[in-house]
């Protein structure tokens, strides 16, 4: 017998419904409750789901309300991260 981990699994990401619009990056913004630029920024990354429209420094993001409530719920539902786990020490 052989023991073989199973593949880690990507969970699909759903298309945006036909009817939903994308909305700007100061919406995106307001969703998220943080700074547009902070929004632009991180999709730019691939952080946050986005979608580039134009080239260079002017490029125009869009972004689907779905898409970020997909990407929150599952930041949210993944394991605590790094910088909130403590060291462990006591503090004197």
């Amino acid at each position: 017998m052989s023991t073989q981990t199973a593949p880690a699994v990507e969970m699909p990401r759903k298309a945006p419904q036909a009817s939903e619009r994308p909305v700007s990056a100061k919406t995106a913004a307001e969703f998220l409750q943080i700074h547009v630029r902070s929004v632009t920024r991180l999709a730019g990354v691939g952080h946050i789901p986005g979608h580039p429209i134009g080239y260079g420094q002017r490029k125009k993001w869009l972004f689907y309300i779905s898409e970020l409530d997909e990407w929150l719920r599952a930041q949210v539902c993944s394991e605590p991260s790094r910088r909130r786990q403590g060291t462990g020490e006591q503090i004197a």
